[in-house]
């Protein structure tokens, strides 16, 4: 990936864009309030493999396994779904508060109904797709490494590098340490993905 990594922003909103509408697809079904354990658990196996944005997953995830084990009872409430919902655009709003904070604007690549100009369209097309589309494993392949190509994406503000940043980081930790404590410890066969483990297990 080119150390200028804000050169790769147009070849960034067009996958964004491709999986959100995957995602709304998903979103439209799941407001029937009638999707069956299978659909949810594929669901749930392609979130993980397929979304670009991991650090944003977590909470989506988790709703996702409230839903699942509703429905494993046969007790799938339309809260839960809808809690899904909302989720999935929590994290669609994530992605691009992400894009915006670490690649800038995306006016100068679109036109005004959000779609990407041509020019850029047609760069994306002759670099990427010019013998074939590319799949769903390699879209989010893609956004994954421009994802990770950003530097201190987790520290924004380079908190590590001075004393008074450390000492904010380790208070913030202590503060949600505690609050966890308070919380009901999960259950031990929950499938949930913690942001933690989860961005430890994907490295």
């Amino acid at each position: 990936m080119s150390k200028n990594f804000k050169a790769h922003l147009p070849t960034l909103i067009i996958l964004t864009q491709r999986e959100h509408q995957r995602l709304s697809n998903q979103a439209k079904r799941l407001q029937a309030y009638a999707l069956d354990l299978d659909t949810l658990n594929t669901y749930r196996a392609k979130w993980i493999d397929l979304l670009g944005y991991v650090d944003f997953l977590p909470m989506l995830l988790q709703a996702m396994e409230s839903l699942i084990a509703q429905q494993g009872k046969g007790e799938a409430t339309e809260a839960a779904y809808d809690e899904v919902v909302f989720q999935i655009g929590i994290y669609k709003k994530s992605c691009w508060a992400f894009i915006k904070t670490f690649y800038g604007s995306i006016n100068p690549y679109v036109d005004r109904w959000l779609k990407v100009l041509p020019d850029y369209k047609y760069q994306f097309e002759q670099r990427y797709e010019a013998g074939r589309k590319l799949s769903v494993p390699e879209q989010a392949e893609l956004i994954r490494a421009l994802v990770d190509v950003v530097p201190n994406r987790d520290d924004p503000y380079n908190l590590r590098q001075t004393p008074e940043g450390r000492a904010l980081r380790e208070a913030a930790a202590r503060s949600e340490a505690d609050t966890n404590a308070l919380d009901e410890p999960p259950s031990s066969t929950s499938n949930v993905v913690d942001m933690f483990s989860f961005k430890k297990k994907r490295r």
